[in-house]
């Protein structure tokens, strides 16, 4: 394996704009929280259930804006790992192409003859074998 070391990456973040948002909507749902449960032993039914059914779409926005604040370092973490990984598997298969063509071009002339042939010698057999296996693998 090969020892890349992965290069560095600009930090991302929310943007400008919807950091702001993201945290309006959570102080808007921690102040309508601290509303909800002033009102919680008012004794107006209709008022409440109307309260509650208001909460819940700003309980739905906070939980997205949360999302994207939170998911945003989570995801980037992710997406680093994912990038080294990437180029590390990359330089990996390059070096198994250039492998495999090496064995390709030198391969033995026992590695085109047919079956039914005999081997001149077991070297031989092993270059051709693995020849086949190069062409097989990697065809052009």
């Amino acid at each position: 394996m090969s020892d890349v070391e992965p290069e560095p990456q600009p930090s991302r973040r929310l943007p400008g704009v919807a950091l702001i948002a993201a945290l309006v909507a959570l102080a808007a749902f921690a102040a309508f929280t601290a509303y909800m449960i002033g009102q919680a032993d008012g004794e107006n039914e209709v008022t409440w259930t109307r309260l509650a059914w208001l909460f819940s779409s700003v309980e739905a926005i906070a939980f997205g804006a949360a999302g994207a604040l939170f998911g945003v370092s989570v995801q980037r973490e992710r997406a680093e790992n994912a990038e080294a990984d990437a180029r590390l598997n990359a330089d990996e298969a390059a070096r198994g192409r250039a492998l495999a063509a090496a064995v390709k071009a030198e391969a033995p002339a026992a590695a085109t003859r047919t079956r039914g042939e005999p081997e001149e010698e077991e070297t031989t057999s092993v270059a051709a074998r693995h020849a086949r296996l190069a062409r097989e693998l990697f065809p052009d």
